[in-house]
């Protein structure tokens, strides 16, 4: 089991391990830039310069995640109606985040926001214009490594793909955190672009 208490399936753990240990070892302003320009770069993904009556989910990232506070700074200022996520039993809510938004730590200390949620499940998501996800890595096919729990693998299972009318998928991730490849399981969604401090990735590798 790793640390947030999930099983080693198809020999992923050391993978994540190794990740999160380089995630730790950044400094906090070195975060904090990476955040900001984190920012700055999703202005050049294949999105409108505004994103009035579109909605997009992003997610509260945790300290040593890439910062996505300044990413949704934008997005709010583009017009974009943002929703986050909140782990209930195994599947993600989603909730619309507001100005005034409270949060609190859920089950693995991510913050969630309390309230109500907009929808229960994935459904909402088809509707949706861009998901930014997280990720520990994602490698040259697009293949997404997530934290091992499961709950974006489950959420995305029943959304189109984007070249099927579905939302971009975009990763977001550190730059050194683009692999050649990581390892995959029958259940794994792909993603379409990485957005990282350095910039933008599209992949159009093989499902």
């Amino acid at each position: 089991m790793d640390e947030l208490g999930t099983a080693d399936v198809g020999g992923k753990g050391p993978l994540r391990a190794r990740i999160r240990a380089g995630r730790r070892s950044r400094s906090p302003s070195d975060r904090a830039a990476a955040a900001v320009a984190l920012a700055a770069n999703a202005c050049d993904l294949p999105l409108p310069d505004r994103l009035d009556g579109m909605t997009v989910t992003c997610f509260l990232s945790l300290p040593t995640e890439p910062g996505t506070g300044p990413l949704i700074e934008d997005l709010v200022k583009r017009g974009a109606s943002v929703l986050v996520p909140r782990v209930t039993g195994h599947r993600l809510d989603w909730l619309l985040l507001a100005a005034d938004q409270q949060v609190a730590p859920g089950p693995f200390g991510i913050l969630e926001p309390l309230g109500d949620p907009v929808a229960e499940g994935s459904g909402l998501l088809s509707g949706c214009t861009a998901l930014f996800l997280p990720a520990l890595a994602v490698d040259d096919r697009g293949y997404r490594l997530g934290q091992g729990g499961g709950f974006y693998d489950r959420a995305l299972a029943d959304v189109p793909t984007h070249d099927r009318g579905g939302p971009i998928r975009v990763a977001v991730v550190f730059e050194e955190e683009i692999l050649p490849r990581v390892p995959t399981d029958a259940h794994d969604c792909r993603v379409d672009l990485a957005l990282t401090e350095a910039g933008i990735r599209l992949f159009a590798g093989e499902p």
